[in-house]
């Protein structure tokens, strides 16, 4: 049957490519259209990415809508029928649990809530953006990507309520913590507390946090701009993979600001390359399909990266219902009613809609039914379903022209949790940390709590003057890698699903080797693949000795490894096979298998929550506990030196199995193959026609090059890896470099699908034109919306 679908796909390609040609876009004269004031000017370059120069910010949103649905449309469908739970009508009964999940947290609710709060002007760019979509979806109907035809499916025209409801999906799966403490729970259950607490994300003793010398506010080591750096977010008192260099550490003379934000790669990317440009708006760098703005990159005066913080805005409740019906509940000694939704999910071939029935309480939305929740009824309180002004925040960044309007636009993003660097062309650097972060302690944080008593609930905020935050550090430079954020002495829990700090670690060590930093160190950063965590893994088996020379060879080379996690590593392939097999024996020796798959990564649901943050933590884990001979979890398992022999013993056998005996094929990269996927990936034989891939790829999730394993079979397949590259040059923006997977288009025709994969992989950039002068320079394509 495989061989058969493999062929079908073959087959299908050639066919499926040759109907695409015929929906490619326009790229070139001139297009007629209601709906714009003025003429729009779109330049593409040579890698395909539109450069749009209108004269009004309306007409400006308008474009860029316009662009999106010439290259995305598809992907732009699959996402605001994710955010609205309507994947089903598409995609028949497999959609399903997906939908129910989207239902239940209620990101179109939130969404129409959000849509009270935007101002005039929010409004108006939501508006003028869909405008620019729906203009393509009418006039170009024979230009609809060829997906929608596959389906038998036409797009309706774009609401702004789409764009809302996405961002809150994006929010939400960018927010962490929640089922961290379903998990937590369960295990302190089995294993008690004690136990448990040997998992806890204790940070790695010295392991860099992201603000060494917590908040801190210095003037400029170059001249005196510091006093136009005024205002309520100035503190009182004197004390962030991106990171912002000053000035004074680098060849140039001033800051360079990198970044690679690190997400599952898929079939088109999640970015879409974009140069934005009116009177009051000119900002280039990386949007989102179904959104407008400019979500990381830089303006005139100011740039921006973001990497996820991994703050804890999130919360599970224990809910006290006062029947079986579920209508009320108690809260603080009162009976409060249900909000209840009774969400209709029609379903492809089945004329009756599915009654999905979703509860709310003053916390959030009832979780139950889409967990093994033990019968409890579980509430989810968290800031990515609260309403706020998310497109202000962007709309606020987009416009920055110094720290303090940049620090007026953090303050509006209420969730995610982000690490967001800053740089300026008055050569200041900076860092603040995003989302609305409740004040309560780690024991609160860490399981759900009584939700009925109301004495856990949030009622007070860390003020946003506090959040972790610095302008011009001392020692000239800002890294923040998804790691522990302030020291010990912060005064506020900030929670402890951060990631290890091993990259951060590595970050460290390559920026003190030189005093003066050029581009090609920071590509070097960028495209990194030293280990640190396997390094420390493998000095685990010097000395041990072997049954079999063929043992202590994988031992002895294990002890000496340089730690370089490459495609061509055999040793690699050791370390990680061995260590996976190692925690998963020491897991499964104390808890029923379910649980330990969660303890590995597994997550709840395959699509939208594939892994939790368990599946970051257990390396730092596993080395606390093998050199702890009181630890419970080393006693259940044998004992150091069995479990450190058996699990290599384990590692070679599962390699002979799987890859047979021949060691070329035990080279990490033949383990370790990315596979690009497209939403009809599961449907065979689409997946041969849409799938890119597997393509060797080094790293895990602890190289700065991260490739972080997002399945719980294999070691390959869809990984997390950087979606985006950018090395922004405040001397010269034109020198600026940008990469990033795949390619601008998601039509299997156009000579920029993929145009940038080969690139991204080797290390290779490409120039971001910002003046006209370049963008003319770079231009392939120019095509002209005219008014009519």
């Amino acid at each position: 049957m495989s061989l058969i679908k493999n062929v079908g796909g073959l087959l299908l390609k050639p066919v499926i490519k040759q109907m695409s040609k015929s929906r490619l876009p326009e790229l070139d004269g001139n297009i007629v259209l209601d709906g714009i004031q003025e003429n729009i000017e779109i330049i593409r370059d040579e890698m395909g990415v539109p450069h749009i120069y209108a004269s009004n910010l309306e007409d400006l949103m308008f474009a860029q809508g316009f662009v999106h649905a010439q290259d995305r449309l598809w992907q732009m469908e699959i996402h605001r029928r994710a955010a609205r739970g309507t994947l089903s009508e598409i995609l028949g009964e497999k959609a399903i649990e997906t939908d129910q999940i989207c239902r239940t947290m209620g990101y179109e609710r939130v969404a129409r809530k959000d849509w009270e709060l935007f101002s005039d002007e929010e409004q108006k760019v939501l508006i003028a953006y869909s405008s620019g979509i729906n203009a393509f979806i009418k006039k170009f109907p024979n230009q609809h990507a060829v997906e929608f035809k596959l389906a038998k499916v036409e797009p309706a025209l774009w609401d702004p309520i789409d764009t809302a409801a996405f961002s809150r999906l994006l929010i939400s799966q960018m927010t962490w913590g929640w089922y961290d403490e379903i998990i937590r729970a369960k295990l302190i259950e089995k294993v008690g507390a004690a136990a448990a607490g040997e998992l806890d994300n204790n940070y790695p003793v010295g392991n860099p946090v992201a603000l060494p010398k917590g908040i801190e506010f210095n003037k400029l080591k170059l001249d005196e701009h510091l006093g136009a750096l005024r205002g309520p977010y100035v503190p009182q008192i004197a004390g962030s993979n991106a990171w912002t260099v000053s000035g004074f550490k680098t060849s140039t003379g001033k800051p360079f600001l990198c970044n690679d934000p690190h997400l599952p790669i898929k079939n088109p990317n999640i970015w879409y390359m974009v140069h934005l440009h009116c009177p009051e708006l000119e900002a280039t760098g990386v949007s989102v399909p179904g959104v407008p703005l400019v979500q990381i990159g830089h303006n005139a005066n100011i740039g921006w990266g973001i990497t996820l913080s991994f703050t804890d805005l999130e919360d599970v409740f224990i809910e006290k219902f006062t029947d079986e019906t579920s209508n009320s509940y108690v809260h603080e000694g009162k009976i409060m009613q249900t909000q209840i939704f009774e969400e209709k999910i029609f379903v492809k071939g089945n004329p009756k809609p599915i009654i999905h029935k979703v509860l709310e309480t003053v916390h959030g939305p009832i979780i139950s039914d889409i967990l093994d929740s033990d019968n409890k009824k579980l509430s989810l309180c968290s800031m990515s379903l609260k309403e706020g002004r998310n497109i202000m925040a962007w709309m606020k960044l987009n416009k920055s022209k110094n720290w303090n309007d940049f620090v007026d636009g953090v303050k509006e993003i209420t969730a995610p949790g982000l690490n967001i660097v800053y740089a300026d062309i008055e050569g200041n650097t900076g860092y603040y940390n995003s989302g609305k972060m409740p004040i309560r302690d780690k024991a609160v944080a860490s399981v759900p709590s009584m939700g009925w008593t109301g004495s856990h609930d949030w009622n007070e905020f860390v003020p946003f003057s506090e959040m972790p935050h610095v302008l011009n550090p001392e020692r000239g430079y800002i890294l923040t890698c998804n790691n522990k954020i302030e020291n010990d002495d912060y005064p506020y829990f900030l929670g402890d699903i951060y990631m290890n700090g091993y990259r951060a670690n590595r970050l460290e060590e390559m920026f003190a080797k030189k005093d003066k930093f050029e581009p090609q160190d920071f590509t070097d950063m960028q495209m990194d693949f030293m280990c640190i965590p396997g390094k420390i893994f493998g000095k685990l088996y010097k000395g041990l000795k072997f049954d079999t020379a063929e043992l202590q060879q994988a031992a002895d080379g294990l002890a000496n490894w340089d730690g370089i996690l490459s495609t061509d590593s055999l040793i690699g392939t050791y370390y990680k096979v061995t260590k996976y097999l190692m925690v998963k024996r020491i897991y499964m020796s104390a808890l029923p298998e379910k649980l330990a798959e969660e303890l590995l990564g597994k997550g709840f649901n395959p699509i939208y929550g594939p892994v939790n943050t368990f599946l970051g933590h257990n390396t730092h884990a596993l080395l606390r506990m093998i050199n702890n001979k009181e630890s419970f979890w080393l006693q259940k398992a044998g004992g150091k030196e069995k479990v450190l022999k058996e699990a290599l013993k384990d590692a070679l056998s599962w390699l002979k199995m799987n890859y047979g005996t021949n060691k070329k094929e035990w080279l990490w990269g033949k383990l370790h193959s990315i596979i690009i996927k497209h939403s009809f990936s599961e449907q065979a034989p689409m997946d041969k026609v849409f799938d890119v891939g597997p393509i060797e790829i080094g790293g895990d999730t602890d190289t700065l090059f991260q490739t972080a394993i997002l399945n719980q079979e294999g070691f390959g397949g869809e990984l997390a890896c950087p979606s985006y590259r950018q090395i922004v040059d405040f001397s010269n923006f034109d020198n600026s470099q940008i990469i990033m997977p795949m390619g601008q288009s998601g039509n299997i025709a156009s000579p920029y699908y993929k145009n940038q994969l080969r690139d991204w992989f080797g290390g290779k950039y490409f120039k971001m034109a910002w003046s006209r002068g370049k963008v003319n320079q770079m231009q392939k394509h120019r095509l002209v919306l005219s008014k009519k």
